[in-house]
């Protein structure tokens, strides 16, 4: 069993470090998460968080855009950022001897950037090109469609690229208050992995990221009252050739129990070439190239999803087989053998994932944010190995018990044919 020690500390000005070594690792991870994500975003806000992770990316008071990409690149690093719903992230990953660059870069970006007229401009047009390419990807686009409908007008159902009117209505002031507002030290949390000492963490952090957090402000995310799910059918027509599904049930807000056990369902469900969807419905009826399931958690609700690529005329028939593997479950349960091979499955991920410094960053991180503890890997082993046979088909049965899933889909098709398909559980 690979080390599994931790540390954590709150820095004087709020900001809080993770460090779990990796004694053997030849690179290292540091991640700086945000508390808040598109969720906290007001109406006339729409699409900030995400602008603002693509405006860090640009000049700072000490580094062009370029420099802060080549000097990371030249010493075959990564820089990246994320926006989603609940958190916001930026991270570096490079050899353990460039740990003191990644600290310098990441907190150039964060704390030092211009925000410059002529930048802003720039990532507008960046922006729009972004959703563009999300419009023009059946994909990508019906991921985005099913939020909109099936949380309707709730926070959650917002697209977290923005708007088009949103994204161009951006000015340097307004941009430059929301970051005041929402980027200071208290409202963070650094995550470091790798083979670095708790010593040298802390001198980095303090040397790069000791910056002075505003009077009175500390860190409240905001929590969005649990949204009502709408189990209804939408149709995006498009003159297109395949025929893109998301299929919604219920789904649970994120705490650790309800993790362990919704991951080992997926596994079953849907989650590879041996699972019940992809055997039954890809292998043996040839109805689609691939299809698999995801959860989705949050603080306060929950997804279960199903997604597929099919043609127009398979489409009755592979949802209908969809729902007839569900109604099994439901009515059935699963076999003890399916859930010793989803365990085994989860155990050979969970330790392969274990060995990368940019995983355990992630991981420690996000267990801080979400759950305000750290459960080692031998208790999440633990957890897996504990869960039973009732408590997992119970699980099925509390995300599977809505009358109807939620149907969306982007494709060819006409109205009198699409209300034929059935979506009755």
């Amino acid at each position: 069993m690979p080390s599994d020690e931790f540390k954590r500390i709150v820095l004087a000005n709020g900001l809080t470090i993770l460090f779990q070594p990796m004694k053997h690792a030849a690179s290292m991870a540091v991640g700086l998460f945000l508390k808040e994500g598109s969720l906290a975003e007001s109406n006339r806000e729409l699409g900030y968080f995400h602008f603002l992770e693509h405006m860090l990316f640009k000049d700072s008071e000490t580094r062009t855009s370029k420099e802060i990409a080549s000097e990371i690149e030249r010493v075959g690093g990564v820089l990246n950022g994320s926006t989603s719903r609940e958190y916001t992230q930026y991270y570096v990953v490079a050899i353990k001897d460039k740990a003191e660059l990644a600290f310098d870069i990441l907190s150039d970006m964060i704390f030092r950037p211009l925000f410059r007229e002529e930048d802003i401009k720039i990532e507008k047009g960046v922006v729009i090109e972004e959703m563009r390419s999300y419009e023009d990807a059946p994909d990508d686009f019906v991921y985005d469609y099913y939020f909109r409908n099936i949380f309707k007008k709730s926070p959650y159902g917002r697209d977290i690229i923005g708007t088009k009117e949103s994204v161009t209505g951006i000015t340097r002031k307004s941009i430059r208050k929301f970051y005041e507002k929402h980027y200071f030290p208290a409202n963070m949390v650094l995550s470091v992995s790798g083979n670095l000492k708790w010593e040298e963490v802390i001198k980095l952090a303090e040397k790069y990221f000791f910056f002075e957090n505003p009077k009175g402000k500390v860190s409240s995310p905001v929590v969005i009252k649990a949204p009502k799910k709408s189990f209804t059918k939408h149709l995006e027509k498009r003159k297109i050739e395949q025929f893109n599904v998301m299929l919604g049930a219920s789904g649970v807000p994120r705490d650790f129990r309800s993790v362990t056990v919704i991951q080992l369902l997926s596994t079953i469900l849907g989650g590879g070439m041996a699972s019940r969807l992809f055997q039954n419905i890809r292998e043996k009826e040839g109805l689609c190239y691939s299809i698999y399931c995801f959860p989705s958690f949050y603080r306060t609700t929950g997804l279960f999803s199903i997604s597929c690529a099919t043609s127009r005329e398979k489409a009755n028939r592979c949802i209908t087989l969809v729902l007839e593997e569900l109604r099994a479950i439901v009515r059935d349960g699963f076999l003890a053998k399916e859930l010793e091979d989803a365990k085994s499955n989860q155990l050979g991920g969970m330790a392969i994932g274990y060995e990368l410094p940019e995983n355990r960053m992630n991981n420690i991180g996000l267990q801080d944010i979400y759950f305000g503890k750290y459960y080692p890997l031998q208790a999440r082993m633990d957890a897996l190995k504990s869960v039973t046979l009732p408590e997992l088909n119970a699980m099925a049965k509390k995300i599977f018990s809505v009358p109807n899933l939620h149907l969306s889909c982007v494709g060819d098709m006409k109205d009198s044919e699409f209300q034929k398909i059935p979506t009755k559980l």
